[in-house]
């Protein structure tokens, strides 16, 4: 397994679009840290406004000469169950313009999110109430079958696109998605059933949902997941916090994915900080100890 970080943690907000040599610098500081392999992030505005070829080459070319590793491209939309085809057929078009992005910088793997139910309001806070109250505000006429095979398709039209460019693709199962949980990653798996797709893992989204990773690796299998997301959660209130500082055993994770057979990386992911290179600094130190067995 090699330490991996991702380029969207050292901008103020995840989904900005590059500028400029702005990405360069992002890999310059990454791998100063001692990274290996780095995951980068395009929104539609993204891929409209930067990543045409002469930038992607670009970019891929300048990493891998400074000893870092592109491995996944993540495409930010969560669109893929939309109740309007002709949304989900945009949705597709700008997926397939992010792997082309991804094959132009050299990543290996495309990956995208897991979208909460169709029709879902959010939630929203009463101060006024005794306790905080979520739910997702459904329509009456909710259909989760519907849904569920509405997202399934979506899945198998992107996991073409991604296989036409030489890429496997992977979802990342956000807290409160239609694909949060490992029994629902489990049936996601069984019902693409392609070994090209599969799961984009992340400590801070199970934890906060108090599911153990340690368990879900196990549940899953290493073939299945194609990369880590190394970010902690205090279970209580805070995520997004660096590996070490939450209750994640760490040491036990890494123990699970090598039992497991496990052949992707240990990918630091920390976001919405004022001092990256403090936060990506100190999540490696603490993995890189987990990993030796020293903590």
């Amino acid at each position: 397994m090699k330490f991996a970080n991702v380029s969207w943690g050292w901008t103020p907000i995840p989904e900005d679009v590059p500028q400029g040599d702005s990405m360069i610098k992002i890999s310059d500081q990454i791998r100063a840290l001692g990274y290996e392999e780095v995951d980068y992030l395009a929104t539609r505005e993204g891929l409209d406004e930067f990543y045409n070829e002469a930038n992607s080459v670009k970019l891929g070319e300048y990493a891998r000469s400074i000893g870092l590793v592109p491995n996944v491209f993540v495409f930010q939309s969560s669109a893929w169950n939309n109740a309007d085809p002709a949304v989900r057929q945009s949705n597709l078009e700008y997926f397939e313009k992010c792997a082309q992005v991804a094959k132009w910088v050299g990543c290996r793997i495309i990956s995208s999110l897991s979208p909460p139910p169709r029709g879902a309001a959010g939630w929203r806070f009463n101060p006024r109430a005794n306790a905080q109250k979520v739910t997702f505000n459904l329509p009456a006429d909710y259909n989760f079958k519907n849904d569920w095979a509405t997202l399934m398709d979506s899945y198998k039209s992107g996991l073409a696109i991604a296989k036409k460019y030489g890429l496997r693709m992977s979802i990342e199962c956000f807290t409160l998605s239609m694909v949060a949980t490992p029994h629902a990653m489990l049936k996601a798996l069984e019902d693409i059933g392609d070994a090209d797709f599969g799961i984009q893992l992340d400590t801070n989204h199970l934890v906060a949902q108090r599911i153990d990773p340690e368990w879900t690796i196990r549940v899953l299998g290493g073939a299945s997941i194609f990369n880590m997301h190394c970010k902690d959660h205090d279970a209580v209130s805070r995520g997004n916090i660096p590996a070490g500082a939450g209750v994640t055993d760490y040491t036990a994770v890494i123990g699970a994915l090598r039992d497991v057979g496990y052949n992707g990386n240990l990918t630091v992911e920390l976001e919405f900080t004022n001092n990256p290179r403090r936060y990506n600094k100190q999540a490696l130190d603490h993995l890189m100890l987990c990993a030796k067995g020293e903590y």
